[in-house]
């Protein structure tokens, strides 16, 4: 850079370092939000690895447990599944900064619990009793469990889906977790918060997870498309109960956070080499920067 700023006029110079000063600017993040689509969990117990379980109002992630507090003796494995529709994101993005103008730099949801006291079981025998361990979340490249259109407003999920279809032999939904990424695993550690339905005031236990910067992830919310995510134990401990889409004030949320794409250094010296030129000789060295394909195209 030195050298070239040495062919420059002292005029072009500072003109030249004031702009690139602009590119290494921080920029304010705008952050938006949306409710999941569908929500539902899959539930290995015998009595229900068959059945649709996206209206129970909550949901769980569960390690292979028992619930004998509830008469629940036989271990059964829970996984959650969260679907969130970016398109209004998107839409919010490109009106604040102009299609193609912004990139997205953190993701997170926010989740709510309104079961969270360890060792304290819910009032429904199906859910394990909260417990302190670790889970994964991850992005799944398949969206075929649900149908975004007649979700409707308790996020229903197609009513074949159930344990026995994802994980039984020949099961519809067998091929859901092909290729699937981890995105993060984190701890949970309870709450002080076991109760009924009013989550309008967060009096539920609400927790943001941060998903990372995973490049699929980023890709799909920058094209306002569909996220799908799935909730696993990462251990033999965990037990997390997750209020559903169909909870008052509790529904399961993503957030993004965006901010506007800086413009490359490159062009700054470009702009201040052709201010400083003068003559046909200048206008020809201009022009052959952009011969040589340096426009707008190559600014983004």
């Amino acid at each position: 850079m030195i050298e070239i700023l040495a062919k420059r006029s002292p005029m072009s110079i500072a003109l030249a370092l004031a702009l690139l000063g602009q590119t290494e600017t921080t920029f304010a993040d705008t952050t938006l939000s949306v409710d999941s689509v569908a929500d539902t969990y899959l539930n290995s117990d015998p009595l229900l690895s068959n059945r649709d379980l996206s209206n129970f109002g909550s949901m769980q992630i569960s390690a292979n447990l028992p619930n004998p507090l509830k008469d629940m003796n036989v271990p059964r494995t829970m996984d959650a599944l969260l679907a969130y529709d970016t398109a209004a994101i998107k839409a919010g993005f490109d009106a604040e900064y102009g299609a193609g103008n912004w990139r997205v730099t953190d993701v997170r949801v926010k989740w709510y619990s309104n079961y969270d006291i360890l060792g304290i079981p819910a009032t429904h025998p199906q859910f394990n009793v909260p417990a302190a361990g670790s889970f994964n979340i991850s992005l799944l490249g398949n969206n075929s469990w649900f149908d975004a259109a007649t979700a409707g407003d308790k996020g229903f999920a197609n009513t074949g889906l159930n344990w026995d279809a994802v994980f039984g032999s020949g099961g519809a939904y067998r091929n859901l977790l092909d290729g699937a990424q981890i995105l993060g695993t984190y701890a949970y550690t309870g709450g002080d918060f076991n109760g009924g339905n009013n989550c309008a005031n967060e009096v539920c236990d609400p927790r943001f997870w941060d998903l990372g910067s995973n490049a699929g992830l980023f890709g799909i919310i920058g094209n306002g498309g569909l996220v799908s995510l799935f909730g696993s134990a990462a251990d033999a401990n965990v037990s997390y109960i997750i209020s559903q889409r169909g909870a008052a004030g509790a529904h399961p949320q993503l957030f993004v956070s965006a901010s506007a794409v800086p413009i490359p250094a490159a062009f700054w010296l470009f702009v201040s080499g052709c201010l400083s030129l003068f003559g046909l000789s200048a206008r020809s060295h201009c022009l052959s920067w952009r011969r040589s394909g340096f426009h707008e195209s190559n600014m983004v």
